[in-house]
């Protein structure tokens, strides 16, 4: 037996070599020293007891590798063989349409004190008013007295959103046939050709859906228009679209790179989306753009439906190919569409065992218990006040929770091949947050130098 066994065992050293070679590598790749130190520290003591063992001859030697081969097989059959459900998101009942007026943002970035809409808002939720007086004494994000201010970086956020500002605050556009009427084509030629123009005005993901009227927001809060005005829209299709935030800033969360990242995705992504509105209305359809500050529509929720990814416990859309490093668009409009199908890769189950966004909010914001039920739908809800007053004292719109989510490594090798076993086994779920927290840290410190060109030296 000897005669084929130690071969059969040099042939599993040399894998074992490889695979933590390259993980080694790929650590340093993403210049992540402690999980490279940690990874090699355990790799050379592992090889040279492999080694020893497959080069000193003592009795039962044969059997010993003969178990250790039985058992690595069975292990990686465990891991890549599909094992266990996918559970998509609950729906509990009739969803129910969110206010605009209830969102966050809507009480710091449109209500100003003296104004009609400012004391209606406060006379209809008072419980809310002593919080927020608190919060607008603090700076505006980016702006001078946050911790992260400095007089050349900061301004670097400030001047894309205040472009996009411009572009977004009249979008209610017409179709304008070049032809003088709807040019005609069926469903599928008309998804292929935004889906490519999308991506070739740099769309990361692009899906199609019908939507779902409990994703129309109720009544205009924060977005330009009449105050409080009920909203109507009538579009039976939604185009979801994603741009990647790029991981060499959003590794500095909560530092001054998130926000300018966080301002650069928003503008590419609603670039795409009023692009692709206004092509669909030359073709003479109606179409409307709903980007940062100018929405009618919830984004993460049709991005679900659209197929891009699924909602996680952070409350941010979570995808295969960039974890929740990602911002959205969505162009509603009638135009005839073929619909893409949601997909379900393991995230309601990953979220539920992982939780290291919670425990790294340095807010407590994030639910760290189990989902429960909130307009219909069944999720983990956060707390977006705890959350925002947290952004106002960093001067950042933080992403500690994009950071330190297993799903939001770099798109290598390793780290794609990690994404494949989860998707499809429950078991490698559990071993690859085992691994994450050993390798990465179960709080995971930014320890990169700032660019040069973000630097507040």
């Amino acid at each position: 037996m000897q005669f084929w066994i130690l071969p059969l065992g040099w042939i599993g050293f040399g894998l074992v070599a490889l695979a933590g070679a390259a993980f080694v590598l790929a650590c340093l790749s993403e210049r992540c020293r402690r999980a490279a130190r940690i990874a090699a520290g355990l790799l050379v003591p592992i090889l040279i007891l492999l080694a020893g063992l497959l080069i000193v001859d003592f009795p039962g030697r044969s059997w010993i590798v003969l178990g250790l081969l039985i058992v690595g097989i069975a292990a990686l059959a465990l891991l890549v063989l599909p094992l266990g459900r996918n559970p998509p998101m609950r729906i509990v009942g009739e969803q129910q349409r969110l206010d605009e007026r209830d969102a966050i943002f809507h009480r710091f970035l449109r209500l100003q004190p003296g104004t009609d809409e400012f004391e209606e808002h406060y006379r209809l939720h008072p419980q809310q008013q002593a919080f927020d007086e608190k919060v607008r004494a603090m700076p505006q994000i980016a702006h001078p007295g946050g911790k992260t201010y400095h007089a050349l970086s900061s301004p670097l956020a400030i001047a894309t959103f205040d472009v996009l500002e411009g572009m977004t605050r009249e979008i209610e556009w017409q179709p304008a046939p070049m032809e003088g009427a709807p040019v005609q084509a069926t469903a599928e030629e008309f998804t292929r050709r935004v889906k490519g123009f999308a991506q070739y005005l740099g769309a990361d993901l692009v899906g199609a859906t019908r939507l779902n009227r409990a994703y129309v927001y109720s009544h205009i809060g924060r977005s330009p228009g009449e105050w409080g005005r009920p909203i109507r829209l009538d579009h039976p299709n939604a185009i979801a679209i994603g741009v990647e935030m790029k991981h060499e800033m959003i590794r500095h969360a909560p530092d001054g790179p998130t926000v300018t990242e966080s301002a650069r995705g928003y503008f590419e992504t609603a670039r795409v989306a009023l692009l692709l509105a206004r092509y669909i209305n030359l073709l003479g359809y109606e179409a409307r753009a709903h980007v940062d500050g100018n929405y009618r529509v919830l984004c993460g929720p049709i991005a679900v439906d659209a197929g891009l990814g699924e909602l996680g416990r952070l409350g941010l859309l979570i995808t295969p190919q960039f974890g929740p490093s990602l911002r959205l668009s969505v162009v509603t409009t009638n135009l005839p569409l073929t619909q893409d199908e949601p997909i379900h890769f393991g995230v309601q189950h990953f979220c539920d065992i992982c939780g290291k966004c919670a425990a790294n909010c340095p807010s407590g914001a994030i639910a760290s218990g189990g989902k429960s039920i909130h307009k219909g739908v069944e999720k983990w809800q956060s707390n977006q006040e705890t959350c925002y007053r947290f952004w106002r004292a960093q001067g950042t719109d933080c992403a500690i929770c994009i950071r330190v989510c297993p799903y939001a490594h770099p798109r290598t090798p390793v780290h794609n091949l990690v994404r494949r076993l989860i998707s499809r086994n429950r078991l490698a779920r559990r071993v690859a947050l085992w691994g994450d927290d050993l390798f990465y840290g179960r709080r995971p410190r930014a320890r990169h130098a700032l660019p040069a060109w973000h630097a507040r030296t």
